[in-house]
């Protein structure tokens, strides 16, 4: 009787919350190459104030960077990671300021795309909302 109770509550829920939230299958949802915009940027003509990033799976773990336009190289991210439906990713501290310091970025799976902000370690939430969207081409 949980059991039957738990999955119809779960049902609903996923009906209740509508098409535009979904739950991505696993890393591989996350893998390749994206393109973090503001929210309301055009997805299909990109803007150049954009920062493009990499995400690749390493043996189970999520690995990350930001990919220069100007030589395709790339900068590695201090963390990355993929739970469900929540990608978090932190740039590594500058001289001068601690990783702890620096903020991380959690956004949620919305349909095609993940949706989230810059939070601080108190947990803050500090800037635009912003989307992660994935290239259309190779970076």
């Amino acid at each position: 009787m949980r059991r039957h109770f738990l999955r119809q509550t779960m049902i609903g829920g996923a009906i209740f919350l509508g098409g535009n939230t979904c739950f991505a299958a696993d890393i591989r949802t996350v893998e390749g190459d994206w393109h973090l915009l503001a929210v309301n940027d055009d997805e299909i003509n990109v803007p150049q104030h954009r920062m493009d990033m990499r995400f690749r799976s390493n043996s189970g773990a999520l690995t990350g960077a930001i990919v220069s336009r100007n030589d395709a190289s790339e900068i590695a991210l201090a963390s990355a990671g993929f739970e469900g439906s929540t990608l978090h990713f932190q740039m590594e501290a500058p001289a001068g300021r601690t990783q702890a310091e620096m903020p991380t970025m959690i956004m949620t799976w919305n349909g095609n795309r993940f949706e989230g902000s810059w939070t601080s370690a108190s947990g803050e939430k500090t800037g635009p909302v912003l989307k992660l969207v994935k290239a259309r081409t190779a970076l």
